[in-house]
């Protein structure tokens, strides 16, 4: 454990990508296992996913507790609620994307058993802590160490971790278009960001989790409510999309201001929550 702390502060960016390639790769070789299981071809989508989520999930809080990063799971920071507001571009965004989606396919589709529909909902969460533990729990952590709790460590970090999630994204090209992939990737680099923000200004790992996990969710909802397809969507995006990474660096400049950033590196110095590893 020691020695993996040792690597993760003087090689701390190596270990964040040796870690995102650890962790997708778990996931994909678990997606591949299940291909073996008796009947797997009739299962859900969702199902499979929250499978392979889940194993994501365990490796990711082994990586936690062996970087010295749990203490995060247990840190209140500003709260719960009170996060939520700070996120409350997040709460704008999934209302508006699921609301105009719902609108759009509820006349036009019969909605799945609400069993796969719990499937969906199961999954999006996994994906959530999955991905926030990773990114933000780990990532984020290791590299404001790394980079130092001034204002330039602070965006040193934010904007590391948010290429770094994402790059993630690729994985999808085995099983998607590969202009819809790039696009994703583009638009996730500044969602990312946004998350680290949002982490940042609150010091809750929770608020981006359930943020992330409610943007999937509503990014989603036709296929969890209604045809529980996921690769066709990634396909359909267009080159034009990737505008839509605009809205996140203004809201990352927002969060980011002037007054908000004295106050993060306020909270870092008086919780010590960037406690050093030794």
């Amino acid at each position: 454990m020691k020695t993996i702390q040792h690597f993760a502060k003087k090689h701390t960016i190596v270990y964040c990508i040796l870690l995102e390639i650890v962790v997708t790769a778990s996931i994909m070789i678990m997606s591949m296992l299940i291909a073996y299981i008796p009947g797997v071809v009739e299962m859900d989508i969702f199902v499979l996913q929250s499978m392979s989520e889940l194993v994501g999930a365990i490796v990711v809080f082994a990586a936690m507790w062996l970087s010295g990063c749990t203490y995060v799971l247990f840190r209140k920071g500003t709260g719960f609620f009170k996060g939520l507001l700070v996120g409350g571009y997040f709460l704008v965004l999934s209302m508006l994307s699921a609301s105009s989606l719902f609108a759009v396919y509820s006349g036009e589709r019969i909605l799945r058993p609400w069993y796969l529909i719990a499937a969906y909902l199961i999954c999006m969460i996994l994906v959530g802590i999955t991905e926030e533990w990773m990114y933000r729990g780990i990532h984020s952590e290791l590299l404001l160490r790394h980079f130092g709790a001034t204002k330039k460590g602070v965006w040193k970090a934010t904007i590391l971790s948010g290429l770094l999630f994402g790059m993630a994204h690729l994985s999808n090209l085995l099983g998607a278009e590969p202009v819809g992939v790039l696009v994703q990737c583009v638009v996730a680099s500044g969602m990312g960001m946004v998350f680290v923000a949002v982490f940042y200004r609150t010091g809750n790992i929770w608020v981006p989790v359930f943020l992330h996990a409610l943007v999937d969710a509503a990014a989603l909802i036709t296929s969890g409510l209604y045809d529980g397809k996921l690769t066709e969507i990634i396909s359909e995006y267009q080159p034009v999309q990737v505008f839509a990474v605009i809205p996140y660096f203004i809201v990352l400049v927002v969060l980011f201001r002037k007054k908000k950033m004295a106050q993060i590196l306020e909270r870092l110095s008086e919780e010590g929550a960037v406690p050093a590893v030794e």
